[in-house]
């Protein structure tokens, strides 16, 4: 038999309060049939969803090309250049499924939502039960970052004059695939940031705000879904007799009062309800079932105002929540170029709560978090103290990253006032700026806790932009290291090597100049003049075998060039290989017949062959061309001459 609900329970029944969720909690366990549980087959449903995340990165390890990544991000991509992704579908198809059946996707198939869910179930295990924190700021975080992600940059298109984008497809090779890619990781952060993330948007704020409060308060695709949801036929319908037990409401982990609005509407009318349908598992009156129903946005007009809601921060204290989620929002959103934006808005939120604690452990009698007794007859206990030491940490860690990201911030600032400065030809300017940026950007890489590759980077640029070659390729080689598929850095790093390389040759190192032309050609192989300058440094040195293969790959890239073409001619004929080296030689003086080199090398060719006729045509064209070769005509159908004797 059901267990009956407790007298306080009862108390809330006749007077249409929310119930006590504590006492609920027991007798909804009781009351639950077993054969309605719906818990075990949306764990179902979450577990399927990550083992096909895992096939899916099996399958690209071993095909070397998959589906692009189902990222609800790349919606952005979409709105603002155009690429219809495969992300972008996905969210489209979620979106239109929400408008029909409500918000079904939210509890069933998010990863994230499984991650608050099982952390919930982990900390009751161990007995410990996170009370849902209630806020009159945080509920407009999800909000306003739905209008960040996705309004805004049209708004700015639309003030700069920005025409709409075209919707069109990409592969790789167009720098963003838009379905099919081999880089699987391309919009995803690297696994210390996702595990990060996963634990701060996952558990860490189950354990501070209660179950589910990444999608009550934080997730702006949640936003989007709650406004869809809105519209959809697709609600908790009240049927039959309701005993107002409320032991739907105290089931809900979505802190929607689920008896109250099945009372006064005929269903669940708020948005923020995952249809995870606890609530139907639990009536014991069968009351309650998934159905149609008008849209709540149908009928707002006429719809009975709800009891007010029972905040657990004064307003005083949600101000200052607020104030501090703003704060270390602006802290940690970008830290060290690795802090995503999801990431950043759960952790302001944490420490926005933990800031709240922290007041009240001053001033208040008793604080308690969660299972924790915090302070307790005015006098701190022994977890208060590790909490206050712990929240100290925090301080001083935001405290610091609040100035590297300050300093990152002014860094950026020159660099853009360099840019500008680059494009005006203000070269006074532009020096002033670049110095600048460096020296913001090196108090970074001195005080930071971590040193980016992409700070590194961009160090290394600036140091390129003022011909510091020796510096700007020991920063860049530092950053390629680390991020070797980045390639803005493979520009710049094969750059400052061809730099200098360069330098070393004119120095007349040719053996340093050797190693930077390699390495710059091994950073950008697609680009001719890496591997021609190679080859010719090579050939300097007497390494001919090397210097051909590097001319041969010059040539893949750029066939018709022509000092490639007479080179590796040369360089074939100087091996002995005669009749290899005709070939680009001929193909030289047909792309520029106006070139003298190449007619004298072919000329040379030809006189060693015998073919005096065709020699001496190529030799007088040579001298036309160039009096200085005229001198050396004869020589070298006499020299010619002497050899075929010998």
């Amino acid at each position: 038999m059901p267990k009956k609900p407790s007298l306080r329970a009862r108390r809330n029944q006749q007077s249409g309060a929310a119930p006590d969720r504590r006492a609920s909690r027991a007798a909804a366990q009781g009351a639950a049939d077993p054969g309605r549980s719906y818990g075990w087959r949306r764990a179902l449903c979450l577990i399927l969803v990550h083992v096909l995340f895992v096939i899916h990165i099996v399958h690209w390890r071993l095909a070397g090309r998959t589906l692009a990544p189902l990222e609800l991000n790349e919606v952005m991509y979409t709105l603002e250049i155009g690429i219809v992704t495969a992300g972008f579908v996905f969210m489209a198809v979620a979106c239109l499924a929400t408008l029909i059946f409500g918000r079904f996707f939210c509890s069933w198939g998010c990863h994230i939502l499984a991650l608050q869910d099982l952390c919930a179930w982990l900390l009751a295990k161990l007995r410990i039960r996170p009370r849902p924190i209630r806020s009159r700021t945080l509920v407009f975080v999800a909000p306003i970052a739905m209008l960040y992600m996705f309004v805004w940059p049209q708004i700015t298109r639309l003030l700069d004059g920005r025409p709409m984008p075209i919707l069109h497809l990409r592969g790789d090779g167009e720098g963003w695939a838009s379905f099919v890619t081999g880089n699987f990781w391309r919009n995803l952060p690297g696994p210390g940031v996702a595990m990060l993330t996963f634990l701060i948007c996952g558990f860490a704020i189950v354990y501070v705000l209660g179950a589910r409060s990444f999608c009550a308060y934080i997730c702006p695709y949640g936003a989007a879904f709650g406004l869809a949801d809105r519209l959809a036929p697709g609600r908790i319908v009240a049927r039959g007799d309701c005993s107002r037990c409320g032991l739907c409401t105290a089931v809900c982990q979505s802190r929607v009062r689920v008896h109250e609005e099945a009372s006064l509407y005929g269903r669940v009318v708020n948005p923020a309800c995952l249809k995870d349908l606890d609530c139907v598992a639990v009536c014991p009156d069968k009351a309650l079932a998934y159905g149609l129903a008008r849209p709540p946005a149908f009928d707002f007009l006429r719809r009975p105002r709800l009891s007010p809601k029972a905040y657990d921060f004064t307003l005083a204290e949600d101000v200052a929540l607020g104030a501090v989620f703003l704060a270390t929002f602006f802290v940690f959103r970008g830290l060290y170029e690795r802090v995503p934006f999801l990431m950043t808005l759960g952790l302001s939120a944490i420490l926005g709560a933990l800031a709240v604690l922290c007041v009240r452990l001053v001033r208040a009698p008793h604080v308690r978090l969660a299972n924790l007794h915090l302070k307790t007859g005015g006098r701190l206990t022994g977890w208060g103290r590790v909490f206050a030491a712990l929240c100290a940490g925090l301080l001083l860690l935001t405290l610091h990253s609040g100035f590297i990201r300050f300093e990152q911030f002014r860094g950026g600032r020159a660099m853009r006032e360099a840019a500008r400065a680059r494009a005006a030809n203000d070269l006074g300017s532009l020096t002033a700026s670049v110095n600048q940026a460096l020296t913001h950007f090196s108090i970074c890489e001195r005080w930071g806790l971590y040193r980016p590759p992409e700070l590194l980077h961009r160090m290394g640029s600036l140091h390129l932009e003022l011909k510091n070659h020796e510096a700007a390729d020991e920063y860049l080689a530092r950053a390629f290291a680390e991020s070797p598929d980045d390639q803005s850095l493979r520009h710049d790093y094969a750059s400052a090597r061809f730099a200098l390389g360069q330098a070393a040759a004119q120095q007349g190192d040719l053996h340093r100049a050797t190693i930077h032309f390699r390495k710059a050609a091994g950073a950008r192989p697609d680009v001719p003049e890496f591997h021609y300058n190679l080859a010719v440094m090579l050939s300097a040195t007497g390494r001919l075998d090397e210097a051909i293969e590097s001319y041969r790959a010059s040539l893949r890239l750029s066939p018709e060039d022509v000092d490639t073409l007479n080179n590796l001619g040369l360089a074939l004929a100087q091996c002995g290989r005669l009749d290899d080296a005709l070939v680009p030689l001929r193909r030289a003086v047909i792309v520029r017949p106006d070139a003298a080199d190449p007619h004298f090398n072919l000329g040379r060719v030809l006189a060693m062959k015998g073919q005096e006729v065709e020699a001496a045509i190529h030799l007088a064209r040579a001298g036309e061309l160039n009096p200085a070769y005229e001198a050396y005509r004869n020589e070298v159908t006499r020299s010619a001459t002497n050899a075929r004797g010998r």
